[in-house]
């Protein structure tokens, strides 16, 4: 077993994330509306763990504590949501393909 997920454990959490991205994107499409911003949220929350784990706390011999990976997780959430409540009030009030061109254009930036 520790072979398998010495080999494919990588790939298995790629495959986690990714389906979970998949469903942030189809969640919307059920309501009727198409919104693109979830890929920004996500690669927000991303961006900020990844310079919390290499700049913030330090590397130490051993594994990561799971207490510091539980800390960037929840700023990271905390400032994804943030931001998708900026974004969020005013591109809600549009309807159809200009909620997509709006989430598009904050993905873009």
């Amino acid at each position: 077993m520790t072979a398998f997920i010495n080999t494919y454990g990588f790939l298995l959490t790629s495959m986690v994330l990714a389906a979970s991205l998949a469903l942030s994107l189809y969640l919307p499409l059920m309501a009727g509306q198409l919104s693109l911003a979830s890929p920004g949220f996500y690669a927000l929350g991303g961006y900020i763990a990844a310079v919390m784990s290499t700049k913030y706390f330090a590397p130490s011999a051993g594994l990561f504590p799971l207490w510091q990976l539980l800390v960037e997780m929840l700023l990271a959430a905390l400032a994804s949501g943030a931001l998708a409540v900026v974004v969020g009030v005013p591109a809600l009030r549009l309807r159809g393909i200009y909620l997509a061109l709006a989430t598009i254009a904050f993905v873009e930036i």
